[in-house]
């Protein structure tokens, strides 16, 4: 064997993918986190993910009531300066008419949870006796962010209606000096297994194709600091969706809102965001080289 071929061999095994075993285990921890003005949040628990490929911090908030206006929870996520970033609540669920941000959690209700490999967290929702479970978790071999919405076994409502709206900010926002380019000055658009989804002021029915969505945007493509940070990722199984639907119209934050089935088991999906930045064609190469890793 020549020194070429050697070279060409030790290439290829450095580039191929480890398996899971190879890969350092997940760590998770969740504990009181320090917010902007702490004073005004009677709650304040969060939960941090992380393997050796990427991180992602999760929180759990809830104002204190001025006496004018009524406690406001919120979950947030933080995985880097845009995406599904602390600006926009990432993960809205609408249970029976209730908005997650009227729900009163406590601090115990997030919990560490960990499976074999697998580890993350576990957050239980009560929508007025209707109780669910929220659960987001690591692979050791994946930079996937993976969640599962089930109906909790101490339930004593039924879940008749469920709405989940999954919002970000893809690459960056567009400026005009010092002020935000609220809407106007985008180029939005999302690629799926099945078709690439141009711009459009109106939403876009997705169906169980549109397995994966990488929602990006053309101009502000990942390929310079100056042109964001790139794409996100957003994987749905279709299994337990009544109807879902895209929004890549030109503003800045796009999304996906799904029903869910009125009897749904659970509602398994994924989200990705990667720091650093990431460009549109690079990203394209990763999914198809590392396919496995964004594979449930």
């Amino acid at each position: 064997m020549n020194r070429k071929h050697i070279v060409l061999l030790i290439l290829a095994a450095l580039s191929a993918p480890l398996p899971a075993a190879d890969f350092t285990p997940v760590k998770t921890e969740v504990k009181q986190v320090h917010v902007y003005r702490p004073e005004q949040y009677s709650l304040r628990q969060g939960a941090l993910l992380s393997n050796q490929l990427t991180r992602y911090a999760l929180t759990l908030t809830q104002t204190k009531s001025d006496g004018t206006k009524a406690p406001q929870t919120a979950w947030t996520l933080d995985a880097g300066k845009f995406g599904f970033s602390p600006l926009v609540g990432f993960f809205k669920l609408k249970v029976n008419g209730i908005e997650m941000n009227k729900l009163s959690p406590k601090a115990e209700d997030l919990t560490v949870w960990r499976d074999g490999q697998l580890a993350g967290c576990e957050l239980k929702l009560n929508y007025d006796g209707a109780k669910l479970i929220l659960r987001f978790y690591l692979r050791p071999d994946s930079p996937v962010l993976w969640g599962v919405l089930l109906p909790a076994q101490d339930s004593v409502e039924p879940t008749q209606k469920a709405e989940v709206e999954i919002s970000l900010i893809p690459s960056k926002l567009a400026m005009d000096g010092k002020k935000v380019i609220w809407n106007g000055g985008y180029e939005r658009m999302a690629v799926t297994p099945a078709r690439t989804i141009e711009q459009n002021p109106k939403r876009i029915a997705l169906t169980p194709a549109d397995a994966y969505l990488v929602i990006q945007d053309k101009k502000f493509d990942g390929s310079t600091p100056d042109n964001g940070q790139g794409p996100c990722l957003i994987l749905l199984d279709y299994d337990a969706v009544q109807n879902a639907a895209l929004r890549v119209n030109d503003d800045w934050t796009s999304g996906v809102s799904l029903t869910l089935k009125p009897d749904f088991k659970e509602f398994k999906f994924g989200l990705w965001q990667q720091e650093p930045r990431i460009s549109n064609a690079d990203f394209a190469k990763k999914l198809e080289t590392e396919k496995t890793a964004f594979t449930r």
